[in-house]
């Protein structure tokens, strides 16, 4: 049997779980909580990038290192052939922005990102394996019906779900 040495796993890539309830501050700062703080300054010197999700209503918050990956898979679409890819190079690489934590672990959301999510005050920062989900709360209510929903007349063909198919939990 393999075994890894989480020590040096956190730091080359860190496994991003958990959803923490958190509030912005009127400047649109939040802390990031305390069980990344020594992840986030080992991994990118907490170095992060803002962008919108493609998918959801929410923000994804990368660390440097990720970004850079995203950055490198998104310069290798064909945009000039392809709409579709010239859309998801808009809203990703359009609405993305570079922050650093401060010396307290704030983080700031600037309100142009805040207005598209409609984030207020209270806000969820989910960890979603590499990157984090930053909701605004009543998104992510919403979005936890719409999952319960599809995981509820999911599970009796999961089995027949081919990317789910292989999964054991």
């Amino acid at each position: 049997m393999e075994t890894t040495d989480t020590a040096s796993l956190a730091v080359t890539e860190p496994l991003l779980s958990g959803s923490n309830e958190i509030s912005l501050d009127d400047k649109g700062r939040f802390v990031v909580p305390v069980r990344f703080r020594a992840l986030l300054k080992e991994y990118c010197n907490g170095e992060l990038t803002l962008t919108r999700s493609l998918s959801d209503k929410c923000l994804w918050i990368y660390p440097k290192p990720k970004w850079e990956c995203v950055v490198r898979q998104l310069g290798c679409l064909p945009t000039l052939t392809d709409p579709l890819c010239r859309a998801v190079q808009r809203v990703v690489l359009g609405n993305a922005i570079s922050v650093k934590t401060d010396a307290q672990y704030r983080l700031l959301v600037p309100p142009e990102l805040r207005r598209q999510v409609s984030l207020e005050h209270k806000a969820w920062l989910l960890g979603f394996s590499d990157k984090f989900e930053l909701w605004a709360d009543e998104q992510l209510q919403k979005q936890r019906l719409q999952d319960e929903k599809i995981m509820s007349c999911a599970l009796e063909h999961f089995d027949e779900h081919k990317a789910l198919s292989e999964l054991k939990l």
